[in-house]
């Protein structure tokens, strides 16, 4: 018998709690070390031994984001940050994900960061991605590339 989180999971895979995609994973790694590096707090990320970031509602879908951290300022400023890979940049799917997480920066005073591989077969990452973020007129704080 299912539980309602496998439910989600099957239904949305956007809700996982661990990321399945390697090229993902690794670059989600990275942020997270660098994050707990420069001391940042409350760390939440889709990675195996970590606690995952909570669900977020949205109209059409729910969505986990792939890290949420705060930071070490006085205000202890949210981050939600989401992993891009070069397939991705163009994903059609993506669209809502992309709007929930802008929606939820929003709400929470958060600052919402994307990360990018530096190289790519397909050529830099980040320019197409800025692109198309602008395009949905969306607010974003950074474009990482790693």
């Amino acid at each position: 018998m299912e539980t309602n989180s496998e439910k989600e999971v099957l239904m949305n895979p956007g809700c996982e709690s661990v990321v399945d995609d390697e090229e993902r994973r690794r670059l989600l790694w990275l942020m997270a070390e660098y994050f707990r590096t420069i001391g940042y707090s409350d760390i939440k990320a889709r990675l195996p031994g970590f606690m995952p970031p909570p669900v977020l509602s949205g109209t059409i879908e729910d969505h986990r984001p792939d890290f949420t951290c705060r930071q070490s300022d006085s205000a202890r400023t949210p981050i939600i940050l989401e992993i891009v890979t070069p397939g991705m940049v163009d994903d059609p799917t993506a669209e809502n994900r992309w709007s929930l997480l802008a929606s939820a920066a929003k709400l929470y005073n958060a600052e919402l960061h994307f990360v990018v591989p530096k190289w790519s077969a397909q050529g830099p990452v980040d320019p197409a991605l800025k692109r198309r973020l602008s395009r949905m007129e969306l607010t974003v704080n950074r474009v990482w590339t790693v």
